[in-house]
């Protein structure tokens, strides 16, 4: 998993340089901008089904039937999403400053795919085929990867054109989810499809909560700041997420073993997980901070020289954020939506007053530092209330010379 979720990330490298050295900064603000607009779409409008089939599946009985029902409300509820989304932008486009309403449509059309593999994934994580989620993620960036380098040696890369093969990029990972049986092909339970969907939204404030936490910043910036600053702090964002490589592998590789055991079992395999977490963000936020620094201007040319400073203020708080995953799962699992939803809106709140503040005085840079502030507070949250919720010390969660011996062992062994 781990190996596939590297080629991915070399695959997006590439493509993210063609891009840049294709459009200039306003240019690349402008596709970012349509891209953002359906992911938004996608984060507010899938209604936590995924969660609510993480949060169900120890219920037996009820196992085939959300993996029966992944597909059709997949679908369903995308396009649902995808139809509010278009209406939306008409007609909040002039007064929020965003991108054509073509554009904006087309890139909507990925709605329904992208929440289908959404679902398709998270299922196929919880019936332990880390390796199918991760090969449809990888699909996907090849097709998207290719097409991009394509276009832009020929010359014919546009913006709306990055903005179809985005679209196609989701149906690709939906494609490679069905043909491998990632999605149980039968008549969906609409039962279960009500029950899941209750318990999603009982849910979905914390998820559209934590998802306007990492994406809202871009929506203030564009309104302050234009295309240009978008085009700017849009790629120090996908540059400082790569941080994130080893440590959303492990979250995701290891989800089933949270599930698998007792309440009390799950939190002890929670801390051990943590303490692996703690160990990779340290060294992926040193990492990504090193390597950008010295590559981008060569890498992106002169028109991003700014990226560089804006990763060293961002990426701390994208992967302290990123390593608290398994705390949030075993949260989920083990208390009420409360415990994940309220953190997250509090967190958003922050986030969102930082930003109004700190835009007008340091533009992209006032959105690094505000989102890495809020990142870190919800951070120390979510600890606080595992160590409540769990009776585990936290000091269970930082990690020994054991854990740092057991993670160089296992990288010799895959070498």
């Amino acid at each position: 998993m781990l190996g596939a979720r590297a080629v991915s990330l070399v695959l997006g490298a590439l493509a993210s340089v063609v891009v840049a050295r294709s459009l200039a900064p306003d240019a690349r603000g402008t596709y970012y901008m349509a891209v953002t607009v359906a992911s938004a779409a996608m984060a507010l409008g899938h209604l936590s089904v995924e969660q609510a089939q993480t949060a169900l599946w120890p219920d037996l009985p009820v196992r085939a039937s959300l993996q029966a029902n992944s597909l059709p409300l997949g679908l369903l509820i995308g396009t649902g999403a995808g139809t509010l989304a278009v209406v939306a932008v008409g007609l909040l486009r002039g007064a929020a400053n965003l991108p054509d309403l073509w554009l904006l449509t087309t890139a909507c059309l990925g709605v329904p795919l992208g929440v289908g593999v959404l679902y398709g994934s998270n299922i196929a994580l919880l019936t332990g085929r880390a390796g199918l989620s991760a090969a449809a993620t990888l699909w996907g960036a090849v097709v998207q990867c290719g097409a991009l380098i394509a276009l832009g040696l020929t010359g014919r890369l546009t913006v709306y054109l990055v903005v179809v093969v985005w679209v196609l990029s989701l149906a690709v990972p939906l494609l490679t989810l069905v043909t491998a049986g990632g999605f149980t092909l039968r008549p969906p339970d609409p039962r279960t499809a009500r029950l899941t969907c209750a318990k999603g939204l009982k849910l979905h404030a914390g998820t559209a909560a934590s998802y306007a936490l990492l994406r809202s910043d871009l929506f203030l910036l564009n309104a302050f700041s234009g295309a240009h600053a978008v085009g700017i702090y849009s790629l120090a964002v996908t540059l400082a997420e790569w941080g994130r490589l080893a440590i959303d592998t492990l979250s995701q590789a290891t989800l089933a073993r949270q599930f698998a055991d007792t309440s009390q079992l799950a939190a002890a395999v929670t801390a051990r997980i943590t303490r692996a977490m703690v160990v990779l963000v340290l060294a992926s936020g040193v990492t990504i901070v090193v390597v950008t620094s010295v590559l981008v201007t060569p890498v992106y040319g002169p028109a991003y020289a700014d990226v560089a400073g804006i990763i060293a203020l961002l990426a701390p708080g994208v992967v302290v954020l990123a390593g608290s995953r398994p705390l949030v799962a075993y949260l989920l699992r083990c208390r009420p939506a409360r415990f994940t939803v309220v953190p997250s809106l509090l967190a958003l709140v922050l986030n969102v007053v930082l930003n109004l503040l700190l835009i007008p005085v340091w533009g992209a840079a006032g959105c690094a530092v505000a989102s890495t502030l809020a990142y870190a507070s919800l951070t120390a949250v979510q600890v606080a209330l595992f160590v409540r919720v769990s009776g585990i010390s936290w000091r269970l969660l930082l990690p020994r010379t054991a854990d740092v011996a057991a993670i160089r062992g296992r990288l010799r062994a895959v070498q």
